[in-house]
């Protein structure tokens, strides 16, 4: 074998060891819990584990109720959708936000997995009050109020604290309402939190097929939205302006079978509010029918 044959394996090996180094070394970060915080210029701000948390909570000035772990039972709505239960206890996201420097600057936060799995949130939903509901789903009969944490020790479909456990470091939320589909939100073993001071996008409008104007009477309406995987389409048929509490149309992203069209047996205005993750809510869309006599 000649000698630049032998220079070239070796410096194969030496690129695949140095490969192998550095994704052994993520795997270990990721699996020890480590967070890196990373601010507007895509730089590291700190990272943190379960253990040296705290002491950069407290460090920062922050009052003990909010440098300590929160504990609560969090309820949430999946996108079969089914009621879900979870106990966990963690750091709340507003405090790591504040303690870094980050709060006021922030218009989204997004939540990235050690596997690329990942969740945008506005400041807005973030900070909206949020909740936990025994009756999630069906009422908001005892709601007790909780907030957004980067959970340490969590158990889900349970509402047991006796039943909580150490994990890997997890996203969870409450509810702004008691049908909210939080879960998809709900992001596992997370290695980044990526702060962004970029305006806020506003979701595009919905559309129907068939379009507003004249119909067969009984002629059934799907609303349409071109990422109708990411947010809810909420309206009414009334006239009033739709809101997170309208009837939801598109309830499952698993079941369309429960996306029921609307049938149109009378002049009909309906008024739909497109809402989802990572975006501000869209401007509320308006469509008149009106059945063949």
């Amino acid at each position: 074998m000649n000698r630049r044959v032998l220079i070239v394996i070796m410096a194969v090996v030496l690129l695949v060891l140095t490969a192998c180094d550095v994704w052994l070394t993520g795997e270990k970060e990721r699996q020890e819990g480590l967070v890196r915080l990373i601010g507007p210029d895509g730089r590291v701000v700190w990272s943190f584990t379960e253990d040296s948390l705290p002491l950069t909570l407290r460090n920062a000035g922050l009052s003990p109720i909010m440098s300590k772990p929160f504990t609560n039972v969090y309820s949430t709505v999946n996108n079969w959708p089914t009621q879900r239960f979870y106990v966990a206890e963690g750091y709340r996201v507003e405090s790591i936000l504040i303690a870094a420097g980050l709060y006021d600057k922030a218009q989204t936060v997004t939540f990235r997995s050690g596997d690329g799995y990942e969740i945008t949130l506005t400041m807005e939903q973030l900070s909206a009050r949020q909740f936990y509901y025994p009756l999630a789903g069906e009422s908001d009969q005892g709601a007790e109020e909780v907030f957004p944490v980067i959970a340490y020790r969590w158990r889900e479909g349970t509402d047991d604290l006796s039943m909580i456990h150490d994990s890997t470091p997890t996203l969870i939320i409450g509810q702004r309402n008691t049908y909210e589909q939080t879960n998809p939100a709900y992001v596992v073993r997370i290695f980044d939190i990526i702060v962004s001071d970029k305006q806020n996008e506003t979701w595009s409008g919905a559309t129907t097929f068939p379009s507003a104007g004249r119909i067969a009477p009984g002629e059934k309406v799907k609303l349409q939205h071109p990422n109708l995987g990411k947010v809810k389409l909420h309206y009414t048929l009334d006239g009033s302006e739709p809101t997170l509490l309208s009837p939801m149309y598109n309830l499952s992203n698993y079941q369309p079978e429960l996306n029921v069209p609307i049938a149109i047996t009378e002049p009909t205005v309906i008024k739909v509010l497109a809402s989802g993750y990572g975006k501000l809510d869209s401007n509320v869309t308006v469509f008149e029918f009106f059945p063949d006599s």
